[in-house]
């Protein structure tokens, strides 16, 4: 459990800062893109952890992100008709249970990972809200995941006639599409790569070790509001 400690720990000193003291630049495309492309690698792997086959692929939401920064501090207390709220203890949470062998099961109360998410945006708030300075909006689904959302099978399989192949399921969002090719091979990106694309991403992601997911979550808590 020690990266759930460091984890712990790092989360404890982010929330100890004065609202005033986060940096609040516009968000970089090529961060927005590693920390999208790390949640995805996680709900991945909790997709064939659970034997989940229509786990969605979820993309970064200008809308949710221009939401998120004009809500007062209670309506950040409920869901809204089309998303859920969730601050830094969830992600928290996530990594913690993620990172245990034998927490499926609270790994699905975690809007993180309910299977028909699509979109997600997180920002700082403009005042502390019980202590918070963060918060996510994620979408569309504003209520915790049940038994009829879930298709059981292999990761990808489940995705009403979508592109699956990587084992999620793509093209279901209304957010902005994060492309996942890494930044440093886009000029090496041809026509009729596609295929190997696809195959080497898919790679990719089952390289991804249970101790660097909890961190991969950390970055995606650290990056959205620190970018």
């Amino acid at each position: 459990m020690n990266a759930s400690i460091g984890i712990a720990l790092l989360l404890l000193f982010a929330s100890a800062q004065p609202v005033s003291s986060v940096k609040r630049n516009s968000h970089n495309v090529l961060d927005i893109r590693e920390q999208i492309n790390e949640l995805n690698k996680a709900r991945l792997k909790v997709a064939k952890r659970n034997e989940i086959a229509n786990m969605q692929e979820v993309t970064f939401d200008p809308t949710l992100e221009s939401k998120v920064k004009k809500m007062t501090c209670d309506e950040l207390t409920s869901p809204g008709p089309d998303y859920v709220v969730f601050g830094l203890l969830e992600i928290l949470r996530a990594a913690i249970a993620l990172e245990s062998k034998t927490e499926g099961g609270d790994l699905m109360k975690s809007p993180l990972f309910h299977p028909l998410q699509t979109k997600i945006a997180c920002t700082n708030l403009a005042t502390m809200c019980d202590g918070r300075t963060a918060m996510c909006l994620m979408g569309p689904k504003n209520s915790p995941v049940k038994e009829s959302d879930i298709k059981r099978g292999s990761p990808g399989t489940g995705c009403s006639g979508r592109d699956g192949s990587s084992g999620l399921c793509m093209g279901g969002g209304g957010g902005r599409a994060v492309e996942k090719v890494p930044a440093e091979k886009q000029s090496d990106k041809k026509s009729g790569d596609g295929d190997v694309e696809a195959k080497g991403s898919k790679d990719s992601e089952e390289a991804v070790s249970s101790a660097s997911m909890p961190m991969a979550l950390l970055s995606l808590a650290f990056g959205f509001i620190m970018a």
